[in-house]
């Protein structure tokens, strides 16, 4: 089965210091992954390597084969991989249905359009 989302000796050096030292996995469509680690293991240097706001010091990631290495975080998140936060935001002011919208509307790109 083709991996949806792999990672070969995915590496991030801050330094001297290693972050992230030779990851590599793939994720099959339906399969479940953890990435578990006390604070400081480098989890969420590699999740920031995944979504593009870090460029690896070696290694590739692949979305359904396709090497996004260098693509910008906007380009990988349209192309339909997403990242939440412990800490999440919505707007306090507007109903939960509005919130669902803003987020619909912002992932069709019709953000900074005014016809629908």
């Amino acid at each position: 089965m083709t991996a949806v989302l792999e990672t070969r000796s995915l590496s991030r050096s801050f330094g001297a210091i290693k972050a992230v030292d030779n990851v590599s996995f793939s994720l099959v469509k339906g399969e479940l992954l953890a990435m578990i680690g006390p604070n400081g293991a480098g989890k969420s240097t590699c999740f920031n390597l995944l979504m593009g706001q870090l460029s690896p010091s070696a290694g590739e990631v692949f979305l359904n084969g396709q090497n996004i290495v260098g693509l910008k975080p906007r380009q990988i998140w349209r192309r339909g991989v997403g990242r939440t936060f412990q800490i999440t935001g919505t707007y306090s002011s507007m109903t939960v249905i509005e919130n669902v919208q803003i987020a619909l509307v912002s992932h069709h790109g019709k953000t900074f359009s005014i016809w629908p």
